[in-house]
């Protein structure tokens, strides 16, 4: 039975993608598909690449099928939960790069936008540095300053749209077909892909990114974060800074220029663990076209449209996942995954637990040096396949993004270690993160005494004050009785509040206010009580 979809509408497109995918040996999985599909096969005669191993024909299929096809590939790769690592290995081949269109059309996107080229840029280069399959590149000058243009494929939006009304077909034939990657929820990945994709297409999009990237390392010297001129910038059109720097991969042009890789290595390492324990917000497509180095050892970052964003909550389960690895604490690693939503109920826990903790051996009975992050992500990648674990998203971006600046930061210098770099990390933020955390359980322990005093109050002060004496006493000391009066409601007061906020408030400073607030109640009932025994 055929799955159909508009049987008229993009009828070209369904034959160009079947015969592609006839081509190199995907027939089979065609057959349930738009009847359009079955007429590629006239004409194709042997044209067959049907020899090579199936990860490499799939990536040579999505390379010819063009932009929408190379862009689902290359998030494909990120999903080692469920495609095998010759998939992923091979997907991660995927080259980006589309023969350019004519200037003549470029043109007519930029004066659709803005208006005639001369009256905004001084100079306007009309061979493009750079031809990807969304956006081509080109060299201007505005107002004198040397600037990227960075311009929309004409008509590419349609495209995109017709290929994920009809990967969306082929995900649905392909999830029922193929149960080895129906546990991957390949029409799932398809929807994530459309939010992605449209999202790029948008540069202003990418200019919000760059801009917040630019703010978060305002004060970091390491690292620089091209201008984006937001005037003349539109959706179609992304106007940034140009940088004169160094590809991250030029490393002999490097060291002429006095830059130390090795430094470049750390700083880069830092730079990236900043963005994900800081900021929780990364670049989630850290490949060497996309960072170049000034003099200065000085680090700059190109293309933020595709970005990771990782939560309080996610960030705060990333560092009890780190725990439970430095622990070898395989129920803390499985009740971390249960948190984020990627285990199921009635899992195995028991063998995943097993199969963690075999994991966690490896690392151990290795010396540091000798830990790669790409081979424990590759590990952990195969676990979560057979328990059939459903990972987030931006955690695979995470765990692509580490190998890539892992490969990258090896190129730099051959003795560079992640984990080194982690725990360099770490100990120089150890400071700030230890005290919020003895804040946090100091607060506990404060919450669970103010708590105990709040409940035993009133038989408590039935205790200490003689209220009778007291009625008696009252024409005598009526002003220091008020006085008492006042300062008991202050402080039970701030002690009420503080416990609020420290319920309430996940920000740090509010929660250490709100420890203080205890204390200092706490000091104010001590000194009632001590005055009044005095008396």
């Amino acid at each position: 039975m055929f799955v159909t979809s508009n049987p008229i509408k993009h009828f070209g497109r369904y034959v160009q993608v079947s015969r592609v995918l006839l081509k190199y040996g995907f027939g089979e999985y065609i057959k349930t598909l738009h009847p359009a599909f079955l007429l590629a096969r006239l004409g194709l005669g042997k044209k067959r690449i049907v020899f090579r191993p199936l990860a490499q024909r799939l990536r040579l299929a999505l390379e010819e099928l063009g932009p929408t096809f190379i862009k689902i590939g290359q998030i494909a790769s990120t999903r080692g939960d469920f495609l095998p690592e010759e998939f992923t290995n091979e997907l991660a081949k995927l080259q980006d790069k589309v023969k350019p269109e004519p200037f003549s059309e470029i043109r007519k996107v930029i004066e659709s936008e803005i208006g005639p080229i001369g009256t905004f840029f001084d100079e306007f280069k009309k061979e493009p540095v750079g031809s990807a399959s969304i956006a081509q590149v080109y060299l201007a000058k505005y107002k004198g300053i040397p600037v990227i243009v960075k311009v929309r494929r004409p008509k590419i939006e349609q495209m995109i749209e017709t290929d994920i009304e009809i990967l969306k077909m082929i995900s649905r034939v392909v999830e029922k077909n193929i149960p080895a990657i129906k546990q991957g929820e390949p029409e799932k990945l398809i929807d994530t892909f459309a939010r992605t994709i449209r999202r790029e297409l948008d540069f202003l999009n990418e200019a919000n990114n760059a801009e917040k990237f630019r703010e978060n390392f305002r004060e970091d010297k390491r690292i620089y974060i091209p201008q984006i001129y937001r005037d003349i910038s539109t959706r179609k059109i992304l106007i940034q800074e140009y940088i004169d720097g160094i590809k991250i991969s030029d490393i002999k042009t490097m060291q002429k220029k006095g830059i130390d890789p090795k430094i470049v290595a750390e700083n880069g390492a830092d730079i990236f663990l900043k963005q994900i324990f800081i900021d929780g917000f990364f670049h989630a497509d850290p490949h060497p076209g996309n960072i170049f180095v000034k003099e200065g050892n000085v680090i700059t970052l190109i293309d933020f449209g595709m970005v990771g964003r990782i939560n309080h909550r996610l960030k705060e389960q990333i560092s009890n996942l780190l725990v439970g690895v430095v622990d070898r604490d395989p129920d803390t690693i499985v009740r971390v995954l249960t948190k984020i939503g990627a285990v199921e109920n009635g899992i195995g826990f028991e063998s995943l637990k097993e199969d963690i903790l075999y994991i966690l051996d490896k690392l151990e009975r290795r010396v540091l040096t000798q830990i790669s992050v790409s081979d424990f992500v590759h590990d952990i990648n195969r676990t979560i396949r057979t328990h059939h674990i459903r990972i987030p998203q931006d955690l695979l971006y995470l765990g692509k993004s580490i190998s890539q600046i892992e490969s990258i930061g090896k190129e730099l210098n051959p003795d560079f270690d992640t984990i080194r770099s982690l725990k360099k990390f770490i100990i120089k933020n150890h400071i700030n993160a230890v005290s919020i955390k003895e804040s946090f359980v100091k607060g506990k322990k404060w919450l669970k005494d103010m708590l105990a005093i709040l409940r035993d109050l009133p038989e408590n002060l039935n205790r200490l004050f003689d209220f009778n004496h007291q009625i008696t006493q009252i024409n005598k000391s009526e002003k220091k009785t008020n006085n008492q009066i006042n300062w008991f409601l202050d402080g039970f007061g701030i002690m009420i509040l503080s416990i609020f906020v420290f319920l309430v408030t996940n920000l740090p400073f509010l929660k250490i206010l709100s420890i203080l607030g205890l204390v200092f109640s706490f000091i104010i009932f001590v000194a009632q009580i001590v005055v009044s025994i005095m008396k």
